[in-house]
């Protein structure tokens, strides 16, 4: 997977990060009404591809019964394994389906525990799905790179985004800026302080290198060598 160099990370590194910094306006952005989460996982694409996440979700809660509320979907784990033939996404799966009992009945001891492994989890599976590698301890040792999914609750995704390592050789500057795209609606924006969108749950995980498509983006970013 691409790395990128010192150089390059020093470039797009800012000791006073903000709101965000546009791509070049000259260049003309290949995916201009993407989703988020198609520059953070897919380093561009949108659409509603098997691997992308509208299709893992819809596939992971289905209305019960009654199509009054959102509940697991048994065949959650069949439909990943047949329709990927990916063990590490299986897995992943897997744990989704392990604790979906438990998150689903807040009085049960271990729900919060039960919420956010399936909150990770989902997190992983797409990322997973995308062609990203996650790190060692799956997705937890730090790396200059990770995806964070930002979400309302453990069954849903509300916002996605690309990190990188913002103090490579400036200890003083924050550890992590954000690279992001909100919905389609804005350019992808760099040298973000922070996740937009300010929900409650932030899920982190760290991944061993980027897209040849999150290249493509940053190499029009300001700052780049």
């Amino acid at each position: 997977m691409p790395q990128l160099t010192d150089a390059q990370l020093q470039g797009l590194a800012s000791a006073n990060l903000g709101a965000g910094t546009e791509l070049n306006p000259a260049w003309p952005d290949p995916y201009p009404d993407a989703p988020c989460w198609g520059f953070a996982l897919f380093g561009g694409p949108g659409g509603h591809a098997a691997n992308t996440p509208p299709s893992i979700y819809d596939q992971a809660w289905v209305y019960d019964a009654e199509e009054e509320e959102f509940v697991y979907n048994p065949g959650f784990v069949a439909w990943v394994r047949d329709t990927f033939a990916n063990p590490a996404a299986t897995a992943q799966a897997q744990v989704v389906a392990d604790n979906a009992v438990t998150a689903a009945n807040d009085a049960a001891p271990g729900s919060a525990m039960a919420k956010r492994a399936i909150t990770g989890a989902l997190a992983r599976l797409c990322m997973t799905l995308a062609g990203l590698t996650l790190s060692n301890n799956n997705g937890t040792t730090p790396t200059r790179y990770s995806i964070v999914m930002a979400s309302d609750g453990y069954r849903t995704w509300e916002h996605w985004a690309l990190g990188l390592a913002n103090n490579v050789g400036a200890p003083g500057n924050a550890a992590v800026q954000y690279v992001q795209r909100d919905a389609g609606v804005n350019p992808v924006n760099t040298r973000s302080a922070q996740v937009w969108g300010h929900h409650p749950i932030l899920t982190t995980v760290y991944i061993t290198g980027l897209l040849d498509g999150h290249i493509e983006y940053l190499r029009h970013a300001a700052g780049w060598p």
